[in-house]
């Protein structure tokens, strides 16, 4: 059994779900996966790690055979921003990519929720920071190097 005291003073239900501000952020991607939509279509739910936050956000990139113009729209912007093959299907192969969006707010049974609006093209992300883990002293786990976001091993 684990031994320890919980401390309630120490929790503050406020700090569980930090709302991302409105504005363009680095995202990683954390995890892809297959999914069925409510209306029956094939969709990618992505969830996305957030430069210097500790809330995730989620997005959906829903197939649509009947408007394949916004479909291929869609996965082209993913693409570009995060700098995948053009095309490339396989989701692991996008785990752990950073890219970029714009996050806004909308409103869910009255309270403010963070969405992605869209994704930025790589060539309009150079002004954002580079990509910074949670916390002020957590160490950075990306660079920017020729351009690219590289890994850095700790």
């Amino acid at each position: 059994m684990i031994n320890w005291k919980f401390d309630a003073n120490q929790f503050d239900p406020d700090k569980a779900f930090e709302l991302i501000p409105v504005g363009d952020h680095r995202v990683r991607v954390e995890s892809a996966e297959e999914q069925i939509s409510k209306t029956g279509r094939d969709m990618i739910k992505l969830t996305l790690a957030v430069s210097g936050y500790g809330s995730k956000l989620f997005h959906y990139i829903v197939f649509m055979d009947d408007r394949p113009d916004i479909t291929n729209q869609n996965l082209g912007m993913f693409f570009d921003s995060f700098g995948i093959r053009p095309g490339d299907m396989n989701l692991q192969n996008w785990i752990g990519k950073v890219g970029a969006a714009r996050v806004k707010h909308e409103q869910y049974e009255g309270k403010a929720n963070a969405r992605i609006s869209f994704f930025i093209l790589r060539s309009k992300q150079e002004d954002l920071p580079i990509w910074q883990e949670k916390g002020a002293n957590a160490p950075r786990s990306m660079r920017e190097e020729s351009g690219e976001l590289v890994d850095i091993p700790f």
